[in-house]
């Protein structure tokens, strides 16, 4: 119930249908050009600073009459029978206390509370219709004369009752003069207040007046509704993003955290008159779901806890400690369940106010261990929170002003959050460097299987040289092979090497080759001055097999003219590009030459450089490539070959 105090004549109402309609009734009231300028232009942000300005408070004032209630004394008597005969009522058979007698012995009692109007019949006379407004009862019915018979309707809060605009008040209760029984009173008979009221009063103003409570808000309405919708929406938003990061990451930490705000949220804001939380109080269930909601807040927060620390590793004392108290509160969930539908109201209070001690402890003993045996960095987000949502529980209990409690949590939501992302971005860096260990070991997995193939063929070539009986040349070769193979093995503990590194080896290769076609080959490496071949790294022996292809499969195929093997490095943006172009017989000719002598093979040392360059820097957006051009003159003869691979290194 809300009741006008000096403070509310310093406010300025809004009509909750439509602020811009009640800003330009005040316009035409006054006609302040500033304020149509402002709600011309639809500048609500303005027109709410406008608001709590002083220089408005003359029209705050007089809204705030247009507000104004009159009080009722009344009598009451509480009954243990639900079932009493209003007729017994109202032929006096039960002794009414006064007012001034009231107390609230049984909360969930059945309350008959007679309303005098005695000393108001003159005033009732000067209008049609009247509005009672009542504190509020859960189930209530209002019993009134209508002609020569005594009639009744719902009223309470779960009867569903008329939907008003107001996101505060109830619609109020009309009624007229000649609905008067004994053309005085006014009859209710009510069962559980919403809340626990310090005072029960009955007020009554004009039904135009009534208005001013559903259609208008004062400013202080806007503190009291506000602050409400204001965490309702960002419960809402951090629900939905939290549980679409479970669905994708399928991490419990998102699950519960998500049911974590979801409860806080259904337990804070329970009170809005929102259409799913009146759909909620308008059943027994929906009563029990909203009160057992606290329960259920701790019980997500313990699952959180667990999965968010990984205590059973972590922190193997705390996980049995939260597992007893996991324990405790699902039997508290069971017992309360059946105390409270057997009607046992009492005691369904004393489990919530046990529940909350509880975990008043075990938030405090836990903290303190924490901070005495914290393992990492994540300890900080989840012990700062949890001191700052129990500073709020704990301002909500003594104070019973829900806003701490809210305010606690929301501040607490906002480092959980924090704390989560922290443990994302810790997650994210250690799977990346789990990827960057798995690919140097693929990597040297990989050349492992390629340097065989090199050392296989360069034997080979030693052997055919000795076959010929050409000893200069095999011993020249086989110097110069030990000397590439020197160098390869020095650099076998590394999966890459310099550019310029990569380049000597590729001339100690080249050089090999020469000797072993007795020099039919020539060629040239081009190194682009904006290179950096010092620093520049790529994979070990990355060009040697494209090299190795090209001499084989194009060059030694060739019968005229001379041969060339030309390599190029350059930068192109990010990239750092190698030209391997060779003017051979080309892919076709040297196919059809592999056909015919039966020795087609697949060139496993391309294959394996291929993949291997995949894995190079594999976690970078950009991603390597290889890409093979088949070279043709103006009559499509075929003039060669060229390789070009693309490397990501900005």
């Amino acid at each position: 119930m809300f009741t006008p105090s000096k403070n509310d004549h310093q406010t300025l109402q809004f009509n909750s249908k439509s602020i811009i309609q009640i800003v330009l009734e005040r316009f035409k009231r006054q006609k302040d050009n500033f304020i149509l300028e402002l709600i011309r232009k639809k500048l609500l942000i303005l027109i709410l600073f406008l608001l709590s300005n002083t220089s408005f408070q003359l029209f705050a004032q007089i809204d705030t009459l247009d507000r104004q209630t009159k009080e009722l004394p009344y009598s009451y008597y509480i009954s243990e029978d639900p079932e009493i005969d209003f007729e017994n009522i109202i032929k006096g058979h039960y002794i009414f206390k006064t007012n001034d007698d009231w107390r609230i012995d049984d909360i969930y009692a059945t309350y008959w509370i007679r309303i005098d109007f005695i000393n108001e019949l003159d005033t009732l006379e000067t209008q049609k219709e009247w509005c009672l407004r009542p504190t509020t009862f859960s189930l209530a019915t209002l019993y009134f004369q209508n002609l020569d018979s005594i009639e009744q309707k719902p009223i309470g809060t779960y009867n569903k009752p008329k939907p008003n605009n107001s996101l505060l008040y109830a619609q109020g209760i009309p009624f007229k003069k000649d609905q008067l029984i004994n053309g005085r009173y006014l009859y209710i008979k009510g069962v559980r207040f919403v809340s626990i009221p310090k005072r029960v009063r009955f007020r009554y103003l004009s039904n135009y007046s009534n208005r001013f409570y559903t259609d208008y808000y004062t400013n202080s309405d806007i503190k009291k509704f506000l602050p409400d919708h204001v965490y309702f929406g960002a419960c809402l938003i951090i629900i939905s993003t939290f549980m679409l990061i479970f669905l994708n990451a399928k991490r419990l930490e998102f699950l519960y955290y998500s049911l974590f705000v979801f409860f806080s949220m259904i337990y804070l804001t329970r009170r809005l008159n929102l259409e799913f939380y009146m759909t909620l109080r308008e059943s027994l269930i929906g009563l029990w779901f909203l009160a057992i909601s606290q329960i259920l807040i701790n019980l997500m927060y313990l699952n959180f806890a667990i999965n968010y620390l990984n205590t059973k590793l972590q922190y193997p004392k705390l996980h049995k400690f939260i597992q007893l108290t996991i324990i405790i509160l699902v039997a508290l969930i069971f017992l309360d369940t059946w105390v409270y539908f057997n009607g046992m109201y009492q005691m369904h209070d004393t489990l919530q106010n046990f529940q909350r001690i509880l975990m008043t402890v075990f938030g405090l003993s836990s903290m303190i261990y924490l901070i005495f045996k914290t393992k990492d960095r994540l300890v900080i987000f989840i012990v700062l929170g949890s001191f700052i949502f129990l500073a709020g529980a704990l301002g909500f209990l003594f104070t019973n002003d829900r806003h701490y409690m809210m305010t606690g949590s929301l501040i607490e939501f906002i480092i959980f959050s924090l704390g989560l992302a922290y443990k994302i971005k810790l997650q994210y860096e250690a799977k990346l460097t789990l990827q960057e260990e798995v690919s140097l070991k693929e990597i040297s997995a990989l050349r492992a299987q390629m340097n065989p193939h090199f050392i296989f063929n360069s034997l080979s070539s030693i052997q055919n040289l000795i076959l010929k009986n050409d000893r200069p040349a095999a011993l020249k070769y086989l110097t110069q092979f030990g000397k590439l193979a020197r160098n390869v093995l020095e650099s076998s503990n590394e999966a890459v090497v310099t550019l310029s590194e990569e380049i000597a080896l590729l001339k100690s290769y080249l050089e090999l080759e020469s000797l072993r076609f007795d020099n039919a080959f020539e060629y040239t490496i081009e190194l682009d001055e904006n290179l950096d071949a010092g620093s520049l790294e790529i994979p070990l022996m990355l060009i040697q097999p494209f090299a190795e292809n090209a001499i084989i499969h194009g060059l030694v195929g060739k019968k005229e003219g001379l041969k060339k093997l030309m390599f190029r490095f350059k930068k192109e943006g990010p990239f750092t590009i190698i030209e391997i172009e060779d003017n051979g017989v080309g892919r076709v000719v040297s196919r059809i030459h592999a056909e015919a002598s039966k020795k087609q093979r697949k060139s496993r040392g391309m294959e394996i450089t291929e993949k291997r360059l995949k894995m190079f820097n594999q976690n970078k957006v950009n991603q390597n490539k290889v890409e093979i051009v088949d070279k043709y003159d103006a009559y499509g003869n075929a003039t060669g070959t060229k390789v070009i691979i693309q490397i990501f290194n900005p």
